[in-house]
């Protein structure tokens, strides 16, 4: 005969799993996680016994826009990769139009504020969609080295030796 009992399954609250994590990386692959640098400490600030704990040592998680992996070891204080100059280019990080961050270029959201639609992109920032004026550069991105105008490729297009019709 049945009693009418039913079994509430087991559910942790993921906001204690923290408290096992052994490494800066392995805790901050949890976003809701936080590193307790003089404790060498895992624990989440949701919970009421850590919310004043360790307030001056504390790595919070941050997302830099990377796998959970990076953005933990960038968190920690791990370079990931220096990749932040282009190859054969030693003086300038990101192209000059970016910052680096934990060894890759983050491209400036809004290089002109006046005009909204202007991107920047590319791993080292090189690429725009405002830097070719004229007729044919509509379509973008380009790199910072095809600044050319109009004018600039009509006198490429003459220097070029045309077939001869016989």
């Amino acid at each position: 005969m049945a009693t009418g009992k039913s079994r509430d399954p087991f559910v942790l609250d993921e906001r204690f799993v923290c408290n096992i994590k052994r490494s800066c990386v392995e805790c901050l692959r949890l976003s809701h996680c936080s590193w307790c640098e003089t404790e060498s400490k895992c624990y989440c600030k949701q919970l009421p016994t850590f919310q004043d704990y360790c307030k001056n040592a504390t790595i919070d998680y941050k997302d830099y826009e990377f796998s959970l992996e990076e953005n933990a070891e960038c968190s920690c204080g791990g370079v990931i990769k220096n990749n932040c100059y282009p190859p054969e280019v030693t003086d300038e990080v990101c192209s000059g139009r970016g910052n680096c961050v934990c060894g890759r270029c983050i491209c400036n959201p809004v290089p002109d504020p006046e005009h909204p639609t202007k991107n920047i992109v590319g791993e080292y920032c090189e690429f725009d969609n405002f830097s070719c004026d004229g007729p044919h550069c509509n379509e973008g991105p380009y790199p910072l080295s095809q600044t050319k105008t109009t004018e600039d490729n009509l006198n490429e297009a003459e220097e070029v030796e045309q077939p001869s019709q016989a």
